[in-house]
């Protein structure tokens, strides 16, 4: 059995990861900051409140935090986690984080056998023949 905190709950620190841990909104799974995007409070292209990512998390003010994964995008849409964790009293829009995400990962948009010969066709790790 692994090595627990007093409460018998959380695996002790020494077993904790390092760095700084966050919480997915979305999916609600804590994972390290670097795994994360941050999402910050902004306006939109119309200027209506909206959600701005926030990649180098140096943007000032009350932010949250996201997998960069569409899954996780719409169960924090679904949740309306947005409003709640930047304290927003009004609906946010989350075009710009869509957008941002599908600019990011490419890959994501490709079948299962597409990302087979896309790994595939990498040349090997080893430079020895």
């Amino acid at each position: 059995m692994g090595k627990t905190d007093r409460t018998g709950l959380r695996p002790s620190t020494s077993m904790a990861p390092a760095g700084p841990i966050r919480t997915c909104i979305g999916c609600r799974v804590t994972d390290s900051r670097s795994a994360l995007l941050r999402i910050v409070a902004g306006e939109g292209h119309d200027g209506h409140p909206a959600a701005v990512p926030d990649p180098a998390a140096r943007t000032p003010g009350r932010g949250c935090w996201l997998h960069p994964d569409p899954e996780c995008l719409a169960l924090a849409v679904r949740r309306r986690a947005f409003p709640r964790a930047l304290r927003m009293s009004a609906p946010l829009e989350v075009t710009l984080v869509a957008a941002y995400l599908e600019a990011c990962a490419p890959e994501a948009n490709l079948t299962e056998p597409d990302r087979k010969r896309v790994n595939r066709d990498e040349p090997p790790m080893s430079t020895q023949k």
